[in-house]
């Protein structure tokens, strides 16, 4: 995710994006082609926690508020107060503090600063480690309903449930290489189908 989003440098490879190569030697390079990115750590590479969520909403979308050097504070408020609506994030207003809200709402505030820029592609990057279980459920409901407005979704993760969960096809590394492509109406697009690609089985 970090390598596509142009934060890595990756050793081969290229990325296609409806047919069309796409060369990104940087983030700003991703953002311009409509790519997000949620990373592992929310804490430490995702939200800013000490600033607000109308504050993580208006440092990513910038550029679009930003009118002869003067942020459209309104429109920066508006935005904010549709995320947290779109996303049911749960805090009094929009200028509470991200430190101060439970994991899951953290998380939706990662993915609520990318929404005003309307991304064509989100990379999730384990998206719901280390948070409860009811929270996850409310993640998973972003993520249907991110893919149902158009938007396409990469998501890496380490839980075979969630995968399963949430994947139209998942891709099977095993020792740094693709093992294996699985849609969802493949007899593999089980645990045990996953599992056994992943370790290597036939």
């Amino acid at each position: 995710a970090r390598a596509i989003f142009g934060i890595d440098h990756p050793l081969a490879g290229s990325i296609v994006v409806e047919g069309k190569p796409l060369r990104v030697g940087h983030p700003r390079d991703a953002v311009r082609a409509g790519i997000a990115l949620v990373p592992e750590d929310r804490k430490a590479q995702g939200a800013v926690l000490n600033l607000s969520l109308r504050d993580n909403v208006a440092m990513a979308g910038l550029n679009l508020w930003n009118r002869a050097g003067f942020v459209q504070d309104r429109m920066v408020q508006n935005k904010a107060e549709e995320a947290r609506e779109a996303l049911s994030i749960r805090t009094p207003n929009v200028r509470q503090l991200v430190a101060m809200l439970s994991g899951g709402n953290q998380q939706k505030v990662v993915l609520a600063k990318w929404m005003p820029l309307e991304p064509r592609i989100f990379l999730l990057d384990e998206p719901t480690r280390g948070i409860d279980v009811g929270s996850k459920g409310e993640i998973y409901e972003v993520i249907d309903k991110m893919t149902t407005g158009g938007a396409a979704v990469l998501a890496i993760s380490s839980e075979l449930e969630e995968i399963l969960r949430i994947s139209d096809r998942v891709l099977v590394m095993h020792e740094g290489r693709i093992a294996g492509n699985v849609a969802r109406d493949s007899e593999l697009f089980t645990e045990e189908g996953i599992m056994q690609l992943a370790t290597g089985g036939e």
